[in-house]
């Protein structure tokens, strides 16, 4: 039985590393890929077309451009410069929000609730509070009226009531 393996084998580094294929094959596989996608884009053809004239494209480019074989100056012109006009507005409209805005913090900054706060909107003791606050990581422990009553950070525990 023969055993001998061939020395010329698929090279699956050459997915993750495609610089190291030859240049003239990198270009021949591009030039393939391209040619691909165009025989995809030409087997959507006929569907594409199928809409278009469902939706009125023909007989809007025949009534636009076509009409007695002739180009509507007014349209070739003003549909540009509209085009133009929009794209002008749309970037001096952001231009002046973005002067408008720039460097100015409309959030206004809120001050700190108290530990004293704290503790009375959770209906908890102030050294209960300092230790939420304190804390980076904590398990907050309650009674039966869901108020905290103790707090848990790592090996420490701070019993209050």
């Amino acid at each position: 039985m023969n055993t001998v393996k061939s020395t010329r084998r698929f090279d699956s580094r050459l997915i993750q590393k495609p610089r190291q294929q030859p240049r003239l094959q990198r270009t021949a596989w591009g030039f393939v890929t391209i040619a691909f996608w165009a025989f995809y884009f030409y087997l959507w053809a006929p569907l594409v077309t199928l809409v278009s004239w469902l939706l009125g494209g023909r007989m809007a480019w025949a009534q636009l451009y076509e009409q007695k074989q002739t180009v509507d100056p007014f349209v070739v012109i003003a549909l540009p410069v509209m085009l133009v006009c929009c794209a002008a507005l749309l970037i001096a409209w952001a231009e002046y929000n973005r002067m408008r805005f720039t460097g100015k913090e409309r959030r206004l900054p809120h001050d700190d609730v108290t530990r004293e706060e704290m503790a009375h909107d959770l209906g908890a003791s102030v050294a209960v509070a300092a230790s939420l606050a304190d804390g980076k990581s904590v398990t907050l422990h309650m009674d039966e009226h869901a108020r905290p009553v103790r707090v848990t950070a790592g090996a420490l525990a701070v019993a209050y009531r």
